[in-house]
């Protein structure tokens, strides 16, 4: 029996829609820093994937997040103090945005993806429980919300078979 895939491997490696047909809008005067998936096609393929939003996914989500940061708590000595600090502001940062469940609420792609590389870079003996985090499909649902930069992002960080080489 082989090994179950993860969800961002399921993906086309295109998910951005045709490109010569971007549609273009205005956001607003002065409108700084919006997440913006440039294609078509983006949620409706992550919900052939994974499936619609459910009313669970928030608490799932929460469970996961609970669980990193129980990870965090068992490296208490282990990890410098103030990383581990840092670690704990970043974790709530990080799920503040992958509770982003409601289909009016938009995810940040750059928080998502810093957050998650500040964590995997500076307190990798938690690099299992952020995996696991994102590999959740309740998760991968917030991350199709967030657009293609943050679906790029999980490929390239955690690997895959359609990652670029």
């Amino acid at each position: 029996m082989g090994k179950q895939k993860l969800w961002w491997e399921n993906i086309p490696a295109q998910i951005g829609g045709d490109l010569n047909s971007i549609n273009v809008g205005t956001i607003g005067g002065g409108a700084r820093n919006v997440n913006i998936a440039a294609g078509q096609n983006i949620q409706q393929t992550i919900q052939d994937i994974l499936g619609a939003p459910t009313p669970d996914d928030k608490k799932t989500i929460e469970k996961q997040v609970a669980d990193l940061n129980s990870a965090l708590d068992k490296l208490r000595g282990q990890v410098d103090a103030n990383t581990a600090k840092m670690a704990e502001f970043q974790i709530k940062l990080l799920g503040g945005e992958l509770t982003k469940t409601d289909e009016k609420e938009t995810p940040s792609a750059t928080t998502i993806t810093s957050v998650g590389d500040w964590l995997m870079d500076n307190v990798p003996q938690i690099a299992e429980a952020v995996v696991g985090l994102f590999a959740t499909p309740a998760v991968g649902k917030v991350i199709g919300k967030a657009g293609e930069v943050a679906i790029k992002w999980v490929r390239q960080r955690f690997g895959g078979a359609n990652a670029p080489a």
